[in-house]
């Protein structure tokens, strides 16, 4: 493996950079991208297959994967659980009603589902509806105690009111956001909530003016403060339809709102408070919805990035495979069992909560390539490619690779001075390679396009000896 040195090809990047600086530069011209140095990047590219790598830089060190750890959480649920694993959650109470009024209180009670929303909270009170409830008389109790603990996301505290840093829980709902859809309507803007919140307030100050739509985000700024979103800007009428979402409340507050909101969508009333508790035991089940599969769930968390539901994977593991009693503990053991299993040795490998929201979390590009070779080997290798971007077609690679010819399936990361890829290429010898780049240097400099440009070459030139610098 070989380590000090980089790419034959280094040269003539460098080379090329520095007649971008040379040239002359229209004012609208975005400035170069520096190329990626030695020591900023690891790279491990192997045959998908299996085997030894064909090229490897740095690929041993220790380095923060961002998001692209998905991929190693994910594989070892895919395994673990089977692409068919479907959370249930579940409406009990200590014994049937026999009329239209509940007086002993509603146990909702959560099971850890990564995609349990407001369809499936209305899903629920709909078929308690149609038992003849129309009233609840004894409150509503959210039993969330699935999950023992919740692990952390260390040194993000001030992203807390972000939707990418919304934490886990056992009864997690419709990943604790609200939905903002502006219409244009008359001389003014008009906003829409979903789901409509009890006690969520809008206060819109937004002005409709005429104009090309950029982006919501270009002409809209939305602020959270408590039980208050502020929308303000100017929104060109060309905009009419788009959405932002933002993340609201605390999860007690969150589900205690949703919950009022859809019970009287349906019909239903209620008296009593709604508290936080455990379900009692032998109590009947009322009604229960079950999630989408695991497998549709992987798409979705690698597709998007989406670290709540990748946390909630996770804590899952540790739920159904039970050591301790304490749920990340558990969860841990079960990914390093799972390493152990396949004959994979990372002892480099640091797991904060497998999200990679993380300025902890450690693996090295060798230790995540041969996790990759082993996904493609695994007997649910097809849900789990399927799960992984398509270079310039979907998810978080939409944008990129756009008008080149690279057949690329590759997970995205991104935290402040770290960017990483991570997947399935196929390269010009028409053969299937395991890539990853993992790519740190200090904040302020992009990195995605020497990442781009890296993966083109690679391709280009699958079998090309790397030279000493």
């Amino acid at each position: 493996m070989s380590r000090p040195h980089l790419f034959p090809w280094l040269p003539y990047v460098v080379l090329a950079w520095g007649l971008c600086l040379a040239a002359p530069l229209r004012a609208d011209t975005p400035a170069p991208t520096p190329p990626l140095a030695a020591h900023e990047v690891a790279v491990w590219f192997a045959p998908q297959a299996g085997g030894a790598p064909i090229f490897a830089h740095r690929a041993d060190v220790p380095m923060n994967p961002a998001s692209t750890m998905k991929l190693l959480t994910t594989l070892v649920a895919l395994d673990t659980l089977g692409p068919d694993y479907r959370w249930r959650t579940q409406l009990l109470a200590e014994a049937r009603p026999t009329g239209d009024t509940l007086t002993t209180p509603l146990y909702w009670r959560g099971s850890g589902d990564p995609r349990f929303d407001r369809d499936g909270l209305a899903d629920l009170l709909r078929t308690l509806r149609a038992r003849g409830v129309q009233h609840l008389a004894g409150g509503v109790v959210l039993d969330k105690q699935v999950f023992s603990s919740h692990g952390s996301a260390a040194n993000f505290d001030h992203d807390q009111n972000e939707a990418f840093a919304v934490p886990p829980d056992g009864l997690l709902s419709h990943l604790k956001v609200v939905w903002l859809t502006l219409f244009a309507r008359g001389t003014a803007v008009a906003v829409a909530l979903d789901p409509p919140l009890a006690g969520l307030t809008v206060d819109n100050q937004l002005k409709l003016t005429e104009g090309v739509c950029l982006g919501v985000k270009q002409h809209v700024s939305l602020t959270v403060q408590g039980t208050r979103l502020t929308l303000s800007g100017k929104l060109p009428a060309t905009c009419d339809g788009e959405r932002l979402y933002a993340s609201v409340f605390d999860h007690d507050q969150y589900q205690q709102a949703l919950f009022r909101s859809v019970w009287q969508e349906v019909g239903g009333t209620l008296t009593g408070d709604i508290t936080v508790g455990r379900t009692p035991a032998n109590s009947v089940t009322l009604a229960s919805h079950d999630s989408p599969t695991l497998g549709e769930v992987v798409r979705e968390v690698n597709k998007f990035s989406n670290n709540t539901m990748a946390r909630q994977l996770l804590l899952t593991l540790g739920v159904q495979q039970p050591r301790t009693g304490d749920t990340l503990t558990d969860a841990k053991a079960v990914v390093r069992q799972w390493l152990t299993s396949h004959g994979l040795t990372l002892p480099e490998l640091v797991l904060e909560n497998g999200a990679g929201l993380s300025r902890r979390e450690r693996i090295s590009a060798a230790g995540l390539g041969q996790v990759l070779q082993q996904g493609a080997a695994s007997p649910y290798a097809p849900e789990f490619l399927a799960s992984l971007p398509i270079a310039a077609r979907d998810g978080t690679l939409r944008r990129r690779f756009v008008g080149q010819s690279i057949a690329a399936r590759l997970k995205t990361g991104s935290l402040n001075g770290v960017r990483t890829l991570a997947g399935y290429v196929k390269a010009a010898d028409g053969q299937s390679y395991v890539l990853v780049i993992l790519a740190s240097r200090p904040e302020g400099s992009p990195l995605n396009p020497a990442l781009d440009a890296l993966v083109a070459a690679l391709i280009a030139q699958p079998r090309q000896q790397p030279a000493g610098l």
